[in-house]
């Protein structure tokens, strides 16, 4: 049995917020009915809604306007009716492995339905249970006082044999499905079992205004007494035992419904920070190697331009082919380093390409989306009870938790659209020609004003001292040149990045606190034993 406090505890301590206030709330408005609750449940199209017409108007009550009888999936929400001392809870049918969201819903109300129950009902075609059987075994082993798990085959009239005109062969197969009711679910003698025909030959049909008498003809044989008598027989002296047993099957249903739910969110979240930290790897390795390239060209540029202006200072030198001299010997410079940038630009690029090929990239990319809209992640409606429909909060408290943690929608946004940006210039301020040209015009300049005095100049410590300084201030105007180039580089490096950088802390974070919650969950597992069918009240 779990420690049901502990589990609350655990509930209010989860990351991103607190689930417990939603559960207590259910909890509480369960428990304070001082009538049993019977819920019928199982697939759609089962006959629950037929049946429930059955009881109540064998009963003598109204069928009320939202109780619709057909053959299509038409019951949306779980509703209450009462019969005798009992309020009857009818609920959508399950829909198995169901990829629109509205079945998804009906199944998680049903499922949610019968986690607050002193009686379950499951209710079954002739054909016994096929898609839904896993689903069922698992509701059935959630901990049931003996007698308070029921089954009931419905619409026998449709199961092959005709009553009116061969009752002992219905008999016999009526028979001969209960027991192989009770081999498929490993049920004992203590199991209640009806075989019913609520709506012989669909009398009735769609209709609600209906009087017992419609179905008078057929109660010899139709099976609704024994069931109506068995509503009959739940006494309300057994609640106390049957609430403590629901308590016990509720909350240990929520912890493996959260714990479920956190496993997942986990899975997700740790595949999205890996992705943010592989960003945080690339930033830091091409960041290292622009910096590696940056200062092999600046070294590469010491001493160049003094060679340069030494040959151009001799007086045999003209202006024409000084000029001519500089430029070449610039252009060299700049095409050899800038070929580097660009083949780390297209690495960057390639890189990045094959990054978002990958499916881990989608779901990360639909995080920093959901970040930067302003918006939390879609939920499903809320309904009556059970961890099925809270545990979907789970994912908007994490969101919540994030936004918090980077302050979004500002660097989260404002990344999105500086990356945007940066991505579609990766960087060229200038041409190479362009960037050589006047620099070869300043140094050609400087050289010919010294004119007919270049060979005096050679000799003379002054002049030296000049042209140190003509060769020192070219070198920094033709790094200042080479700088917006390697700058473009740094700023996609960092654009490119800014998003996977920006989450990398609050994702690793995160994903060390849910991988906390989901182990303290599980601890609470083990820390106890979860009751099954044969539990006695």
């Amino acid at each position: 049995m779990v420690d049901i406090d502990a589990v609350r505890d655990w509930l209010g301590r989860l990351p991103g917020g607190s689930l417990v206030g939603q559960y207590v709330d259910d909890w509480d408005a369960f428990e304070k009915l001082d009538r049993p609750v019977v819920t019928l449940f199982g697939s759609y199209d089962t006959g629950k809604s037929s049946l429930l017409r059955r009881l109540l108007v064998d009963s003598g009550g109204n069928v009320p306007g939202w109780l619709t009888i057909s053959a299509r999936h038409e019951t949306f929400e779980v509703n209450d009716v009462e019969v005798g001392g009992c309020i009857i809870r009818d609920t959508p049918g399950f829909a198995v492995g169901a990829s629109d969201i509205r079945a998804q819903n009906n199944s998680r109300r049903a499922m949610a339905a019968v986690g607050l129950t002193d009686v379950g009902i499951a209710v079954l075609t002739p054909q016994l249970a096929t898609a839904e059987r896993d689903l069922l075994q698992k509701l059935f082993t959630q901990g049931w006082p003996v007698g308070t798990m029921w089954f009931v085959i419905s619409r026998f009239d449709e199961a092959g044999v005709d009553p009116e005109y061969d009752l002992a062969e219905y008999r016999e197969l009526s028979d001969r499905k209960v027991r192989e009711l009770q081999e498929l679910f490993e049920l004992d003698g203590r199991t209640p079992v009806f075989v019913v025909s609520q709506d012989p030959f669909q009398t009735a049909g769609p209709d609600t205004d209906l009087s017992r008498e419609t179905w008078d003809d057929f109660r010899g044989w139709d099976g609704m007494r024994d069931l109506a008598d068995a509503f009959e027989a739940v006494s309300p002296s057994a609640l106390p035992g049957w609430r403590h047993t629901a308590g016990q099957r509720y909350w240990t249903a929520v912890l493996d419904e959260t714990v479920t739910e956190l496993r997942r969110q986990l899975s997700d979240y740790s595949a999205r920070a890996e992705v943010a930290a592989s960003g945080v790897a690339r930033r830091d390795g091409w960041e290292s190697e622009l910096d590696t390239l940056d200062r092999a060209a600046q070294a590469s540029l010491d001493g160049l331009l003094e060679e340069v202006m030494r040959r151009s200072w001799e007086p045999s030198s003209g202006a024409d082919e000084l000029q001519a001299e500089i430029q070449r010997t610039l252009d060299e410079w700049f095409t050899k380093h800038d070929v580097r940038l660009q083949r780390l630009q297209q690495s960057i690029r390639k890189t990045k390409e094959r990054e978002r090929a990958r499916p881990s990239w989608a779901g990360f990319a639909s995080l920093v989306a959901t970040l930067g809209s302003g918006k939390n992640a879609p939920t499903t409606p809320a309904g009556p009870g059970g961890a099925a429909e809270h545990v979907e909060t789970v994912g908007t408290m994490l969101i919540g938790m994030l936004k918090v943690a980077n302050n979004a929608p500002g660097p989260i946004a404002g990344g999105k659209a500086s990356s945007a940006k940066a991505a579609g210039d990766l960087g060229r301020h200038i041409g190479i020609a362009e960037a050589a040209l006047p620099l070869a015009v300043y140094l050609a300049k400087v050289v010919d004003e010294q004119g007919a005095d270049r060979a005096r100049l050679n000799q003379d410590k002054a002049a030296a001292e000049k042209r140190q300084q003509v060769v020192a201030e070219c070198t920094q105007r033709t790094r200042d040149t080479w700088q917006p180039f390697v700058d473009d580089v740094r700023e996609a490096i960092v654009a490119e990045t800014r998003d996977q950088v920006d989450l990398d802390a609050s994702l690793r974070q995160l994903v060390e606190q849910l991988q906390e919650a989901v182990a303290e969950g599980e601890g609470l597992f083990r820390a106890g034993t979860v009751p099954l069918l044969e539990t006695e009240a």
